[in-house]
């Protein structure tokens, strides 16, 4: 085991002080740099992010406003921005978004380039897919193949009638004008890397962009920035914010690090300032697997406490981790192990948690589709989201007889109390808002005497009493399966014939108001206690192999291969998730194994140094 530190007086905790002067100093007018931040778990990246956005604010924020620039700063998800923005007071020089976001902005004026692309683009999908029809057998691939194919044809054929393209990037993007996700990375990225004028126009509007979480950035943006950086040398400056450890999304570019040019200023951070010394320790050692960068646990630290339960793969999972938390209480002295609402419990992917939560039936459709993805995760589906943010409170209000939220929802939301029906449609307001509450009454009945009505039920009465605008899906949902209609709109229908009090446990799940979250959803974020849950047989995945890791399973040749070629596999990507979800940990850390090989995993465990034997529970 890795040895911990107890002597308070040779750790120093401002050791990492001089990392934001350096920082700052790749700014200077003289001599501007780009620069790649090392910032391990806990060691106060954001602080650093925010520091250096407010230095900058102060020494250039009025000349990039006056000159109508702003400074750049992508991070990976909604909540990250709004928190970035947030603590720097949404001041304007700043322009803070995802990368969806970002690049979007960057190209959605340029209609006409953006029309040729799509059409060579899907041109191209379809010549690859009818290459593969040719030699493929018939079956449910080639069935699929073939929808594929004349959904793509459909869209090529409206390509030069649609007047605008369209894209959400927080929504499922519907529609033959809507954009994917995909296709905006993969377009805009192109754009800059091949266009003079759309890379003249990003260093020109943002001459300086900072990109949090760099590790799991879109490789294609990495490149395409590598590019303007290396043209602009002088005039555009980016800083990367991350750590590669904690890549792990495999879209992020490999051996980032080793591709950062030797001009580049690489300062690092070496102290942990969130986890208690215990904890650190477990993840230099678990760090000692791949690239042996060590962290510093802070002198003020408390000791803290990791714990290794490995349970069988058949056991029952409600009862074994009820039963870590209770040892978990006992062992830390912690009570509030014994609430289940104190603790994190991380699990591999979002349909464990949807099984232990009880939102299955609802999410497994959707995600068996493929088609909603992002959406899915962050609950932006539109007819999910109106359900769950309009009349899930709406009920609730009912409920509570709380008149006033009732017409606050109806006067936000409800077409029936538009300003525009008072003035065009009628000239009596008062028979308008009876309208509205009838409409109300009349959807509330679903759940009188405590019944738990059908999703589909409540779209219909939406529907029919006018009360909502439901989305263009809704009548199509409402109607009988035909064969051919849109994947989305099938697997829309199996998932909303879930009940309400389902679709609410799935709301609350996806804006974190439950226990779960899932080991790559947390990237970030802290907690007093968590309990890590490695189940690759509930898993389903390829990607991740905690089995491998902890050697219960052993090499594909696949794995040997790459690792020979020094290419990433199963072992090391599930090695830095390991780290990630570890690190998230402040007091105290339950590790959870189900495994069909309980001795092989205490064997790794205890001959790679993660835990001790007093550390260790077999269940």
């Amino acid at each position: 085991m890795a040895e911990q530190s107890t002597n308070k007086d040779i750790i120093d905790d401002h050791i990492d002080d001089h990392v934001d002067k350096e920082i700052q100093e790749c700014f200077s007018k003289e001599n501007p740099k780009c620069f790649f931040l090392f910032a391990g778990a806990g060691s106060g990246k954001t602080k650093s992010l925010i520091d250096t956005l407010t230095f900058l604010d102060k020494t250039y924020g009025k000349s990039l406003l006056i000159n109508n620039k702003q400074i750049a700063v992508i991070t990976y998800t909604n909540a990250a921005c709004d928190e970035i923005s947030r603590r720097l007071q949404y001041k304007p020089v700043f322009s803070v978004s995802t990368i969806h976001s970002f690049l979007w902005e960057l190209v959605k004026n340029y209609q006409e380039d953006i029309r040729e692309w799509v059409k060579q683009s899907v041109v191209t999908d379809i010549e690859e897919l009818k290459k593969k029809q040719a030699k493929g057998r018939p079956g449910k691939t080639f069935d699929k193949r073939a929808d594929e194919i004349q959904q793509k044809t459909k869209r090529l054929d409206k390509i030069n009638t649609i007047k605008k393209f369209s894209y959400n990037p927080n929504g499922d993007n519907t529609g033959m004008d809507s954009l994917s996700h995909n296709e905006v990375v993969k377009m805009s990225t192109e754009f800059i890397m091949k266009e003079p004028t759309m890379q003249d126009i990003l260093a020109t509007k943002y001459p300086i962009l900072l990109i949090d979480e760099s590790q799991d950035t879109k490789k294609e943006l990495v490149d395409a920035l590598l590019i303007v950086c290396e043209k602009y040398k002088g005039k555009f400056t980016v800083g990367m914010f991350g750590d590669m450890m904690q890549r792990i999304y495999n879209d992020g570019k490999d051996n980032l690090d080793g591709c950062i040019p030797t001009d580049w200023e690489k300062p690092r951070k070496v102290m942990n300032h969130r986890s208690a010394v215990r904890i650190v320790n477990l993840a230099n050692s678990i760090r000692k697997t791949v690239d042996k960068q060590e962290q510093k646990p802070r002198s003020d630290a408390e000791q803290g406490f990791v714990r290794l339960f490995i349970a069988n793969t058949h056991a029952d999972k409600d009862t074994v981790e009820r039963n870590v938390a209770s040892m978990m209480a006992k062992d830390s002295g912690d009570d509030k192990w014994n609430d289940e609402t104190e603790y994190k419990s991380l699990i591999l992917e979002h349909h464990m948690a949807a099984s232990r939560f009880g939102f299955s039936d609802l999410y497994q459709p959707l995600n068996a589709s493929g088609k909603f993805d992002t959406a899915l995760r962050e609950g932006s589906i539109t007819e999910l989201s109106t359900l769950f943010n309009i009349v899930s409170p709406l009920k609730n209000a009912y409920q509570n007889k709380d008149e006033f939220e009732i017409a606050r929802i109806i006067k936000k939301y409800s077409p029936l109390v538009k300003r525009g029906v008072f003035l065009t449609e009628t000239e009596d307001q008062t028979k308008t808002l009876q309208k509205a509450d009838e409409a109300v009454e009349q959807l509330m009945k679903l759940w009188e005497g405590g019944k738990d009505p059908l999703c589909l039920g409540v779209i219909r009465a939406i529907k029919e009493t006018k009360l909502f605008e439901m989305g263009d899906r809704t009548d199509n949902i409402l109607e009988e399966y035909t064969e051919g209609e849109d994947e989305k709109v099938t697997a829309l229908r199996e998932a909303l014939s879930v009940s309400f009090s389902e679709l609410e446990r799935y709301s609350d799940y996806v804006t974190g108001n439950t226990r779960f979250a899932t080991h790559q959803g947390i990237k970030g974020l802290e907690y007093p206690r968590v309990m890590v849950i490695m189940d690759d047989a509930q898993a389903r995945g390829f990607l991740f192999s905690y089995e491998k890791l902890f050697g219960a399973k052993a090499k594909t040749d696949t794995d040997i291969k790459n690792e020979r070629e020094g290419k990433d596999t199963s072992i090391t990507r599930t090695a830095r998730l390991f780290y990630v979800v570890c690190t998230r940990a402040q007091k105290s850390l339950a590790v959870v194994a189900y495994t069909e090989n309980v001795s092989s995993v205490k064997e790794t465990a205890l001959s790679n140094g993660w835990f001790s034997e007093e550390e260790i529970y077999t269940l």
